[in-house]
């Protein structure tokens, strides 16, 4: 993620030989604030950069036999591109996202837990999951806002994906406990590696003001 901060103080370096530019704040998800800078290379187009985060989130319960505690943590620096093919606000975005998303699922298992094809009494013993998002991803989407006009505040919002899926890691001491192999633990990975497959993206939406100078 760090050559992504880079890349926005270059771009902020390069905004300082323009007659004008943006900053913007506002809120949203995958990360809960979003921070900006944009600069606008002609009517037709602009480019920026941005970091969106501060979104953690934590549950507890029981699944399959499981007590779990889990934690949820997103953020992301992003480089984009805007497309603004009519006159107006209204834009296509483009982009490449560093990404720092992840679901921390720390467990317990109980008297009746299923671990692959094995249904058995798994009391005290961990099954930790780890849920993790790709680090680099690409990003598509549309918006409105950084487009050419005048000084002073504006308005803008974003609403887009960023195509990758969460993949899963397993960490337990269940093997060669009361039947359960390797196999099975990996059988179980495999299964939850399976659903996650089926969504290939994250949704992303934010909204807030700019600051034109």
């Amino acid at each position: 993620m760090k050559k992504y901060l880079i890349s926005l103080g270059l771009l902020a370096s390069l905004g300082a030989n323009v007659q004008a530019q943006d900053i913007y704040g506002g809120i949203g998800l995958p990360g809960l604030y979003t921070l900006g800078y944009a600069h606008p290379v002609s009517k037709s187009w602009g480019v920026r950069g941005e970091y969106a985060g501060g979104l953690s989130a934590s549950a507890s319960g029981t699944d399959n036999g499981v007590r779990y505690d889990a934690t949820f943590k997103s953020s992301r620096a992003g480089l984009f591109a805007d497309w603004f093919p009519f006159s107006g606000g209204f834009r296509l975005v483009g982009g490449v996202t560093a990404n720092d998303t992840k679901l921390t699922v720390n467990g317990v298992g109980g008297p009746n837990t299923t671990i692959g094809s094995v249904t058995t009494d798994t009391t005290g013993k961990k099954f930790n999951v780890s849920l993790k998002y790709p680090s680099t991803t690409a990003y598509l989407g549309l918006g409105y806002g950084h487009h050419v006009s005048t000084k002073g505040l504006g308005f803008y919002a974003d609403a887009g994906i960023t195509l990758g899926s969460f993949t899963a890691d397993i960490d337990t001491d269940l093997v060669g406990y009361n039947g359960i192999t390797q196999a099975d633990v990996d059988a179980q990975k495999k299964k939850m590696n399976d659903s996650l497959g089926g969504l290939g993206y994250l949704p992303s939406v934010s909204v807030g003001m700019v600051y034109r100078f």
